[in-house]
């Protein structure tokens, strides 16, 4: 990580680490702070270079709130290089911190866990506009050959899989955890909803594409008050459809909710459109990733802790995510259809035929 930093701040004064994330340092150089990543051994060339060309567009579209890439001062300016089989590279140090709670230090003090958490309303409108404009700007990055892609048909099956190896590894933890029972049994009815919905969507193949973040969890939201001040966490862009970061934002960011769902397609379709089957499917992609995400945080929390109580924050967010599920799955429902009512004035209390009180709905 020195030789890094080197290698982009000859001058640097100051190199720190951050407590639990062991492939970043902080540097200190005359020009201001920057953020020098290691980039995991396995990550091909190609997908360093597209996630810099992403970043430096989306740096285009939300100046101030993406990070700067910084180029090696040597003869030819290199974005990134290569040391002991791990590729680095550096971006300014943006202002301002993650909202309290988004990183738990979990099953250890050494570990760093990103847990979903409701961010401010304004700050979360703000993501939402900025994601847009990410997507509107990258359009035309969409049929890049070779880019990292994340198919929306891939979705239904990556799920089930990961669900099958978490249920396996939480079922016997679920007689006593009732988190973990209603998870099991939403995400199941989740599902066998969505899978059929977007097999079908997919299949039609007039879904539009864009190049997506991939990353909105709310440790990559940095806020000054309510403001924010940056986003990070683009190692991760693909091309795919723009319902993945919506639905990712919306669950993960504020917690499924009508009001959450409004605010999002509102806010986006200023900046970019959404048709109407994208509306349509919009539900169907967030039960998807409601439910890999619960059941990955349902195994953090209980599996990694090895019989430890998890701390209240974490547990907090497992209910968020809880509540999320139930609330998609109202959303894919739909309204429940009634029969008409008819009413018989004649009578005293001027309820309708066929139900009591309870059934009544203005």
């Amino acid at each position: 990580m020195q030789q890094a930093a080197q290698a982009f701040l000859p001058d640097a004064s100051q190199i720190e680490t951050i407590p639990g994330h062991p492939d970043i340092v902080r540097v200190t150089a005359p020009d201001g702070q920057w953020r020098v990543r290691r980039w995991p051994a396995a990550t091909p060339d190609s997908d360093v270079t597209f996630s810099h060309e992403v970043l430096e567009i989306a740096q285009r579209a939300n100046p101030g709130i993406v990070p700067a890439l910084r180029l090696t001062p040597h003869e030819p300016a290199a974005d990134a290089v290569r040391i002991d089989g791990h590729l680095y590279d550096a971006q300014r140090w943006l202002p301002g911190a993650p909202p309290e709670g988004a990183e738990l230090a979990w099953p250890t003090a050494d570990d760093r866990l990103d847990v979903p958490v409701a961010i401010p309303h304004e700050a979360f409108t703000q993501v939402i506009t900025s994601l847009g404009k990410l997507h509107a700007a990258t359009e035309g990055l969409s049929t890049t050959k070779g880019a990292p892609s994340a198919a929306l048909g891939m979705l239904p099956g990556a799920v089930e899989a990961a669900q099958r190896r978490q249920v396996s590894a939480l079922r016997s933890r679920a007689r006593v955890e009732p988190a973990i029972q209603r998870w099991l049994a939403t995400g199941e009815r989740l599902l066998a909803t969505a899978t059929p919905v977007i097999e079908e969507a997919t299949e039609r193949g007039n879904l539009s594409t864009a190049v997506l973040h991939l990353g909105m969890w709310p440790a990559h939201v940095l806020l000054e008050g309510e403001r924010v001040s940056g986003i990070l966490g683009w190692e991760r862009s693909a091309i795919g459809s723009p319902l993945l970061d919506l639905a990712q934002a919306t669950v993960r960011l504020r917690g499924w909710t009508d009001d959450a769902v409004e605010t999002t397609v509102g806010y986006y379709s200023d900046i970019r459109d959404l048709t109407p089957e994208e509306r349509r499917l919009f539900p169907a992609v967030a039960a998807l990733d409601v439910v890999a995400t619960t059941g990955r945080l349902l195994e953090q929390t209980f599996i990694s802790g090895h019989g430890d109580r998890p701390p209240t924050p974490l547990r907090s967010a497992v209910e968020m995510m809880i509540r999320s599920m139930n609330a998609v799955e109202r959303s894919l429902l739909g309204p429940i259809e009634r029969k008409k009512r008819v009413w018989d004035y004649t009578r005293p209390s001027h309820r309708p035929r066929g139900g009591s009180s309870r059934d009544r709905r203005s």
